[in-house]
């Protein structure tokens, strides 16, 4: 029986450049597609023009669940925890201190995906409302244990993040910057605009398909992160041993 390694190697800069095209693509197609819900077409040729018409207004709108939006979102969610799970797996392997951390962020990414596909966050809306009252920023309450979650992760990853070098401490405080703004801070703005002028409007379409993209650009940039950490500490690529 013969044992042979297979190598996994990736360009980190063009898969950031397909996932930021990606992004722009799937933005103009939420807007296009909620300017047509709110301001209609001239006219519909055929049932193969309204179908199309009906998948825009549907399926792409990225304040919507359950449509293919979501779909992408979860999918780019749960390819960094596969990068963390591969990384987890190399630093055990070489018993490293932080190994634990880096398993644990591959399962917080796993859950983020199920959770955006399976809308878990938002079901916390209402129950947090009864609590806290919210209105305004906090229109959406989930944001508030949102926050909590995102303090509590900082003080438990201190010092994983002290540990790393300098630049790749740049790379990943940006990316989960951009993220967590979107996540967090977007949804805040979102949550004001639809306190104030409700949610069914294209208004609130562009602020909330602009909000969503934010969080879009923020995971691609940690996929980025990520293949630029794997780049420098494993340049053979990931590697796969078959038997």
């Amino acid at each position: 029986m013969t044992s042979d390694t297979a190598a996994i190697k990736f360009n980190p800069k063009r898969i950031l450049i397909a996932l930021l095209a990606l992004v722009v693509v799937i933005v103009g197609l939420s807007i296009y597609g909620q300017k047509i819900r709110f301001f209609g077409v001239a006219d519909i040729r055929g049932p193969w023009h309204e179908f199309l018409i009906d998948q825009l207004m549907q399926n792409f709108y990225l304040d919507a669940e359950g449509n293919i939006s979501t779909f992408i979102n979860a999918l780019l969610l749960f390819i960094p925890s596969l990068l963390l799970a591969a990384i987890g797996a190399w630093k055990s392997e070489g018993k490293d201190k932080f190994r634990f951390h880096w398993v644990g962020l591959a399962l917080i990414f796993l859950f983020l995906s199920m959770d955006e596909a399976a809308v878990i966050h938002e079901s916390m809306i209402k129950p947090m409302r009864a609590i806290v009252g919210a209105e305004g920023f906090f229109y959406f309450a989930w944001v508030i244990p949102g926050m909590m979650m995102v303090a509590l992760f900082g003080l438990v990853y201190l010092m994983f993040f002290l540990h790393l070098e300098n630049k790749f401490k740049i790379l990943f405080l940006f990316s989960l910057a951009v993220y967590i703004s979107g996540v967090i801070g977007g949804e805040m703005v979102s949550g004001y605009y639809a306190a104030s002028i409700g949610q069914k409007n294209f208004t609130y379409a562009v602020v909330a398909s602009l909000e969503e993209s934010i969080e879009y650009i923020g995971c691609s940039l940690i996929v980025y992160s990520l293949l630029k950490y794997i780049e420098h500490y494993l340049p053979e690529g990931i590697t796969f041993k078959t038997s």
